[in-house]
């Protein structure tokens, strides 16, 4: 039997916080032991295949929420094909999600996905862009005609 690196085992278990290792481990060897030491080869790999089983239905849930947000992202006009970098600094936005969009949990996604159907309900990028620019604008004249009313009374 080589020596067997564990990392994968204790990655799959972090995934499953109601698993009890010591009752997994005895689960998988009919009650022989409860140590990962002591397993059979066999009995290692078929505990690490299920542990994979059932970690399955979480990444099927993940790509589903990631290609709803990049729907969405899309319908906003931002280019999704190939255009990573375009979409993590939108989506790192403050204002938006905080994070790259590789970096979003599922419930990070969920919140993301409400936030740009609430956006694209608003009228999208275009119309917020167009208000920060009329916003600017009339800031600006606001600083103008208060300069000019201090050196027209100075």
């Amino acid at each position: 039997m080589a020596k067997r690196c564990y990392k994968q085992f204790y990655a799959l278990l972090k995934q499953h916080p109601h698993v009890d290792k010591a009752e997994l481990v005895q689960q998988f060897t009919d009650g022989r032991t409860s140590s990962l030491t002591e397993m059979k080869d066999a009995e290692y790999m078929q505990m690490i295949g299920a542990l994979e089983a059932a970690s399955a239905p979480s990444r099927v849930e993940l790509k589903r929420w990631r290609s709803s947000a990049l729907l969405r992202i899309g319908r906003l006009g931002i280019n999704t094909i190939d255009n990573w970098p375009a979409i993590n600094a939108f989506v790192s936005s403050p204002k938006i999600a905080g994070k790259p969009f590789y970096d979003l949990s599922i419930a990070e996604l969920q919140q993301l996905v409400r936030k740009l159907e609430a956006i694209e309900r608003k009228g999208g990028l275009k119309s917020l862009q167009e208000k920060t620019q009329e916003d600017v604008v009339s800031e600006a004249l606001q600083a103008f005609s208060w300069s000019a009313r201090t050196t027209i009374t100075s």
